[in-house]
């Protein structure tokens, strides 16, 4: 309704067809832009979390050892079938990590344009308000 404020019966149909294209527009590349963000800060994460995940940190070897140790107690025999069980299972970990910081990174980036929308419509308002009562 505040999209076709000014508009007369003439145009309405035009301009009600021009604001649902823009609208499908911004919609297609916002979903584009954010889930490019994400994609990005994901692998962002998941490069910063696998620097300190190491065979040389010894809590990787403990937690690899536990792992291997639980899947040998459920029904997987061979420690080398094991410890490729528990190398996975930390893969898994790291990568369900990442993608949980990396959608935090989008609402974050999501709260921060909408913080802008705000002010800007709220700015808006009281600029249109003040110019309104000079006519």
């Amino acid at each position: 309704a505040i999209a076709m404020v000014g508009i007369t019966p003439a145009e309405a149909g035009a301009a009600s067809g021009l604001f649902n294209m823009l609208r499908n527009l911004g919609g297609a590349i916002g979903t584009a832009a954010v889930e490019t963000f994400f994609t990005k800060r994901e692998q962002y994460h998941s490069f910063v979390i696998n620097q300190h995940v190491s065979l040389l940190e010894p809590a990787t070897r403990g937690r690899l050892a536990s792992l291997q140790q639980y899947f040998m107690a459920h029904g997987v025999p061979d420690p080398a079938a094991a410890m490729h069980q528990a190398v996975i299972a930390v893969g898994q970990t790291i990568r369900a990590e990442a993608t949980v910081m990396g959608y935090a990174d989008c609402f974050g980036l999501i709260g921060v344009a909408l913080l802008g929308a705000v002010l800007s419509v709220a700015l808006l308002r009281k600029g249109s308000a003040g110019g309104a009562g000079a006519h």
